[in-house]
């Protein structure tokens, strides 16, 4: 590899960074602070990460750092929908929207709308084939069946519950044309070639999140089932990617590392509700991730993606990988 990661940065982010103008009404009725970091505060949200520009900073990083690994932006076949005029393109928890731009961009011919719960969208600078909008999944979307060429949804892991994920796939697969795609990519709490520090200490992460905050962080192998249950996608498409943790995985790796340790951090304020003080939870995934280093320990990131079908009620969806 011969660009560091950290160094990529999109077309997008080599200007001056663009905010989201949000009144401050609005700001102090879906916002609260644990300490100097800002969290959304709404009752039926479960989003645990903060929403600020250190977080945007890392997903910006984890975006470049993903692009590179699997050397484009989708594994859906659909780069000749995206190319005719007119396709209607939906992005699922959109964020800072490095997908939403770096696409409309790429693709001029189609339309792109990001949602997201939290407006950290830019508002003011896109491309004129973009719109935002500020909306819960969870609720409903504002758009009739049938409505979207592609759907996609991304790294949503830590904002939905297990019933959560039942409920979005659901509206995901509602929303997507007949004829058109839906993609999924996660990865889960899961690493290979762990030590028994960060075995015991992952293992008991899961647990914990799972009974106190309802939030599955092995949730690759449902979201087929998920996809499944709805009878429209009787072929559900799997792709993975391992992704080097530390030195041993060269500047990929030391990247890898790097952002890892920055997500992990970013989720201390949360992890008070299940027991950790910040300086014992910093310390913990110090060592998990020095731990994996010295180990070769690395991670696996998923793509699920299917083309939606006519109802089959009496078709059992498979997967091929």
């Amino acid at each position: 590899m011969e660009v560091a990661m950290g160094k990529r940065l999109s077309k997008f982010d080599q200007g001056k960074r663009t905010t989201t103008a949000v009144p401050q009404r609005e700001i102090q009725s879906i916002y609260c602070y644990k300490g100097d970091r800002k969290f959304l505060n709404l009752s039926n949200v479960n989003y645990m990460y903060p929403i600020d520009d250190n977080e945007s900073d890392r997903i910006q990083e984890n975006y470049n750092l993903y692009r590179y690994v699997w050397n484009d932006n989708f594994s859906a076949p659909v780069k000749d929908l995206l190319n005719s005029n007119g396709s209607q393109v939906l992005d699922i928890g959109c964020g800072p929207a490095m997908w939403t731009l770096e696409m409309a961009t790429e693709y001029p011919k189609s339309k792109f709308v990001g949602i997201d719960i939290a407006p950290t969208f830019p508002v003011r600078v896109k491309p004129n084939n973009v719109e935002f909008l500020q909306e819960n999944i969870l609720t409903g979307l504002p758009y009739a069946d049938n409505t979207f060429d592609f759907v996609i949804c991304r790294f949503m892991m830590f904002a939905f519950t297990t019933k959560d994920w039942e409920v979005a796939i659901k509206e995901i697969c509602r929303v997507c044309k007949v004829g058109g795609y839906i993609e999924f990519m996660e990865k889960d709490i899961l690493f290979w070639n762990e030590g028994n520090f960060t075995r015991k200490a992952r293992l008991c992460f899961v647990e914990e999140l799972r009974t106190k905050k309802k939030i599955e962080t092995l949730i690759s192998p449902k979201i087929p089932r998920f996809i499944a249950k709805t009878k429209q996608f009787p072929v559900i498409y799997h792709t993975e990617r391992s992704v080097p943790l530390g030195k041993w995985g060269g500047v990929l790796g030391e990247n890898y590392k790097f952002i890892y340790t920055w997500g992990a951090k970013n989720l201390k304020s949360i992890m008070k509700d299940c027991g950790y003080n910040e300086r014992e939870w910093d310390s913990i995934v110090d060592k998990c991730m020095k731990e994996l280093s010295d180990n070769d320990g690395y991670d696996k990131i998923h793509r699920f993606w299917a083309k939606k079908e006519e109802i089959l009620q009496d078709v059992e969806s498979y997967i091929i990988e």
